[in-house]
Parts: structure tokens; C-alpha cells; sequence
């Protein structure tokens, strides 16, 4: 049975790419495997000087872009505020465990270690945005977007509230980059970045998510009943935006019929936990740059997961 779709009325992000750009602005980045951190904006708009010096970037970041797309939608405070991040602030863990090294594990500051959990990410965004609806964070490596972004659908279709700010955020550091390196866990391209949000609401308008699966089973089999309960078939799908990073082979994607368009998205972002927020942004940028009905499915794989989000113009709802 078809869904009811959410809406995205409004997206921002802070990454490698110039702070809130738009698609007309996105430029590839080096192909080396170097670790490429964020353009960070002018936090002062958003976050006092004094109390920003002493933040976690990825906190600041997560703050400023929540901000920054509430503005675009015209909304003061979200009903529920929704985080998904792959490892949370791993800058605040490092600095916690270096010090419990150093100090022998005795006079230790718990204030870097409370400031190191996953959910601090959403609990000051709250704090500063004043809010004190349903606040929830998904950690799950690569997928905990979808979890964050599949909690915000069910939310808004029960009808529990009317808007949703979803945020989901991961920072590098030189100590992770490392680690992931010696496993070869880049592949060689570039290693990134990013905080990404969206007010999502049931109000039409924007574009529309009309669908969200996680899956570890045949993916051919679950798109095409993705397409079968909205009513549609292949040919209803102007592109396939997929997770592939530059260079890598199509195979897992040999679902995708021959002539669907298929576009990628990690050129502009790199590779992150939660790089697929930026691959649904570009899905949004690309429907709206087109101005005509359309719909894109954006297809991530990971260690034999497969996550699908259907994405369309409101107009062809």
C-alpha cells in the first residue's frame, strides 16, 4: 500500500563544499584519499564567540546548520529534533582518553567525556534552539541517517507532530583517519566531513520523500516492490543517485535497468558515516534544478546493506 509522503521544505549543509551552497556552486574533490575537513562558516550568527571556543566542532557545526535551514523554512523551534550520526564526537572522545591515559585514569574532567556522547549532538541543538519536543539520536555506523530519517517519517505519519528538524553530522579526526586507514576502510578516495539538515514536515511542498527501506536481502526484488506499492515502474524514475565513490564499479548496482540515468554524489562530499544526508540533499537539489515533475531514488550499499529513499517533486503527487 502507497504511503503517505513526508515533505522536505527546506536543506542545508556544512561540508567540504562552501557553507549552505547550492548545487551550481558543488565542485569535485581531490581524488587522492586525503582527508578534506569542513568549510566551516562564521559561527557567530549563530552560537556566541565565548561559548563557541569552547564547542566541539561537530556540536557547532550540527547547531549553525539547524539554524540555518529552521530560517529557510520559517519555522522558530521544530516539534522534534531527530540526529543520526555514525561514531557521534569522536573529538571530545580522543581528547577524554588521552587524559585518562595521561593522568593514570585519577583526576580526570568528566566534562569532555559527557560532551563525547552521541547525543550531545541533539541535546544542544535543543538548548540553543530552545526546544523541548521529542528528541531522539540514531547511532548506527553508515546508516544511521536512514534510522534518523525512517524515526522522522513514522513520526510525521502518525501524526505525533507537524515539522521535524532532522540533523546528522560526523566529524574526522587525525587519530580516526588513521584507524580507518590502516584497514584500507577509504579505498583511496577522499575521506571527509559533514553536518546536513532538513526540515521535513507533512504540509506539501518542496520535495517529497516518498519512501525509506533498509534491507539485507535481494535489493532487485525490494526496489521493485518499492515501485510496486507507489504505483510506478522503471520507467517512472528519471535517476538512480547511488553511494558509489569515484572510480568504483556499478556491480551493486546492477539492478538499475539499462537507460536509467544513474548519478553519484560522493565527489562532492567524500566518504563519511553519514555521507547519504548529503546524497538526499543532492537528490532535492537535483528534482528542484529541473523544474518539471520527476523522481529519483537515491541507493546506498554497505556490507551487503542497501538502503533506498524515493524522492519526487511535489507536483507529481
Amino acid at each position: 500500500m502507497k504511503r503517505s509522503p513526508v515533505y522536505i521544505k527546506a536543506s542545508s549543509h556544512i561540508c567540504a563544499q562552501e557553507p549552505f551552497s547550492t548545487l551550481e556552486s558543488f565542485s569535485p574533490l581531490p581524488q587522492d584519499g586525503a582527508m578534506v575537513l569542513c568549510k566551516d562558516p562564521d559561527f557567530r550568527p549563530f552560537i556566541p564567540p565565548m561559548v563557541s571556543r569552547r564547542m566541539n566542532s561537530i556540536v557547532k557545526r550540527s547547531i549553525a546548520v539547524s539554524r540555518h535551514v529552521l530560517d529557510k523554512a520559517g519555522i522558530q523551534s521544530p516539534d522534534a529534533i531527530i540526529s543520526g550520526t555514525g561514531i557521534g564526537c569522536v573529538g571530545d572522545t580522543e581528547v577524554f582518553l588521552k587524559q585518562m591515559l595521561d593522568n593514570g585514569e585519577n583526576m580526570l574532567n568528566p566534562s569532555r567525556f559527557i560532551c563525547s556522547t552521541p547525543n550531545t549532538i541533539g541535546s544542544q541543538i535543543a538548548i540553543y534552539l530552545g526546544s523541548r519536543g521529542f528528541n531522539s539520536t540514531h547511532v548506527n555506523d553508515m546508516f544511521a541517517f536512514e534510522g534518523a530519517l525512517l524515526e522522522s517519517v513514522m513520526l510525521l505519519q502518525k501524526g505525533s507532530v507537524e515539522n521535524v528538524l532532522l540533523c546528522a553530522a560526523d566529524q574526522m579526526t587525525d587519530g580516526l583517519y588513521g584507524l580507518l586507514d590502516r584497514d584500507a576502510f577509504w579505498k583511496g578516495i577522499p575521506v571527509s566531513e559533514g553536518a546536513v539538515g532538513f526540515v521535513l514536515s507533512n504540509s506539501p511542498g518542496g520535495v517529497a520523500v516518498d519512501d525509506v527501506m533498509l534491507t539485507r536481502s535481494n535489493p532487485s526484488w525490494e526496489v521493485d516492490r518499492i515501485l510496486r506499492e507507489n504505483s510506478l515502474e522503471w520507467k517512472d524514475i528519471d535517476a538512480v543517485v547511488t553511494s558509489l565513490l569515484p572510480g568504483e564499479s556499478s556491480e551493486r548496482f546492477a539492478f538499475v535497468p539499462e537507460g536509467v540515468q544513474m548519478l553519484t554524489y560522493k565527489q562532492y562530499c567524500g566518504q563519511y558515516f553519514t555521507a547519504s544526508a548529503f546524497g538526499l540533499l543532492y537528490c532535492g537539489e537535483v528534482l528542484q534544478r529541473r523544474g518539471k515533475s520527476g523522481r529519483i531514488l537515491l541507493a546506498s550499499c554497505n556490507r551487503g546493506t542497501y538502503s533506498f529513499i524515493l524522492t519526487s517533486s511535489v507536483c507529481t503527487n
